[in-house]
């Protein structure tokens, strides 16, 4: 069911049940309050009537000087009573019934008579059909004689008051309830058009178009909601943007990887299927055996980077201080063979700051990107490891004079397998991961890589450790 109708339902429901339980208990009210007002008038009059009769048959024993009879007298005390719905009946002292001006004769139990001869004054209410009588019994005497007197009252408009309130009640209910039902279906229509709308959102976005957004202008609960709706959007799209853009990315590895492949591997097929064919020749066998060799040493190299980076991901980092300087130092005299025979000028330079590194993996990042400066540099240049330190973060960077890159270069550099000279390159054996590595064990330290570069210029790149990173590993 839906939360309209659901809205819809609850308020109709609180509605009848208010009016039903406010209406029971009104009219139930009213109907106790006249039926107390008419039993307290009822017993007022058969006071006085009990007076004035009394006072009647004392006058007319006085006149006759002498004890009179009661019976005698009832036809003339019921005369007396002349209203439409008040009726009297009077009983001897053996409760048979002397006199009445009562439209019809009651044949039920009449124990209120009983009760009254034995001097106690008391009322009864009774229903004949859809009648309501009051009775109100009490015993008259007068010398050695005694009578009962039983003044009947007809109270049934009390009844037929009841039932016009319950009517009316009805009446108005019904009326209100229709208005109600209107006014609340209006609201909930207006109420829900923010959800609606949502909901009108987030079907878009479900079916693909991430850019759509709720306009909902409330500051309300609503608008705070439709304001974190369209936060969780934004998430969702830029999450979505990243996971496209990964997809790319692992698609063009893959691409890639399966280039990287096949081309030793052709090789490796065509000069064996050349040797197989071509008759014996020891120079030409020579030739085409370095090259099956040369390409399977590729294929080597390329299925141990790559399970490198595997294991650079996988790893779990063994972190100890260390002295930066020291570690740079160990660098240089592992690249000074290359260094030396290229031409090039290693060194070292900044303070010997101590940061929280995984050593060998650490090392294995920084050998990474003093091997591509001292490629990318000519003979007579210098290649610069250094370490500098701000307020904000220790930064170890490796700097080149050489050829450098592009700015639009700047952020492939680290995708797996991009080469910026790609002659070079496959020249050199390079397969384009040294970078992807470098940036992965970067990444695992909590660190951030940056590159600056201008070609002609020479390239720089950073390793800052912030100071809140840094603080956070050696705690």
């Amino acid at each position: 069911m839906k939360l309209g109708w659901k809205i819809f339902l609850l308020c109709v429901g609180i509605y009848v049940v208010s009016l039903t339980i406010t209406g029971f208990v009104v009219s139930e009210n009213t109907y106790t309050s006249l039926l107390k007002n008419e039993v307290e008038g009822t017993v007022e009059e058969e006071s006085n009537l009990h007076s004035t009769l009394a006072v009647y048959l004392l006058n007319n024993q006085r006149i006759a000087q002498e004890e009179i009879e009661l019976k005698n007298y009832s036809k003339s005390m019921v005369d007396m009573i002349n209203s439409d719905r008040n009726y009297l009946e009077i009983f001897d002292e053996n409760l048979n019934l002397l006199a009445t001006n009562a439209p019809k004769a009651w044949f039920f139990s009449r124990k209120e008579l009983d009760v009254a001869l034995e001097g106690q004054k008391n009322f009864v209410l009774r229903r004949d059909e859809d009648e309501l009588y009051l009775f109100v019994s009490n015993v008259l005497e007068i010398g050695e004689e005694k009578i009962v007197l039983s003044l009947i009252k007809d109270i049934t408009h009390v009844d037929h008051y009841r039932r016009e309130q319950y009517l009316l009640f009805m009446r108005t209910g019904l009326m209100g309830l229709i208005f109600v039902a209107l006014i609340t279906w209006a609201l909930s229509i207006l109420l829900l058009k923010p959800f609606r709308e949502l909901s009108s959102t987030a079907e878009n976005i479900a079916s693909g178009n991430y850019h759509v957004r709720a306009e909902v202008n409330r500051t309300d609960e609503v608008g705070l909601l439709a304001e974190q709706f369209n936060i969780m959007a934004g998430e969702i799209e830029q999450k979505m943007g990243e996971l496209k853009e990964e997809g790319q990315q692992q698609q063009r590895f893959i691409d890639n990887l399966t280039h990287e492949l096949r081309t030793p591997l052709t090789s490796i097929i065509g000069y064996a299927e050349y040797l197989l064919k071509a008759e014996y020749d020891s120079k030409t066998f020579n030739k085409g055996l370095s090259y099956i060799h040369s390409e399977g040493n590729r294929m080597l190299k390329l299925a141990k980077t790559l399970m490198d980076m595997i294991l650079v991901r996988e790893r779990s980092l063994q972190l100890e201080e260390e002295h930066v300087m020291s570690l740079l130092v160990m660098i240089q005299n592992i690249m000074k063979v290359k260094a030396e025979k290229k031409g090039v000028i290693l060194k070292v330079q900044g303070e010997n700051l101590k940061i929280s590194i995984d050593k060998e993996l650490f090392k294995v990042a920084i050998i990474n990107l003093v091997d591509n400066a001292i490629n990318a540099s000519q003979e007579g240049q210098t290649v610069t490891m250094g370490v500098e330190k701000t307020p904000q973060k220790i930064s170890l960077y490796i700097k080149d004079e050489g050829k450098g890159m592009a700015e639009w270069e700047l952020n492939r550099v680290i995708q797996p397998f991009y080469r910026v000279d790609k002659s070079r390159s496959r020249k050199d054996g390079g397969i384009g991961l040294g970078l992807a590595i470098c940036y992965q064990i970067v990444k695992e330290h909590g660190a951030i890589f940056e590159i600056e570069s201008e070609i002609g210029k020479g390239t720089k790149i950073k390793v800052d450790f912030p100071q809140r990173v840094y603080k956070n590993f050696t705690s």
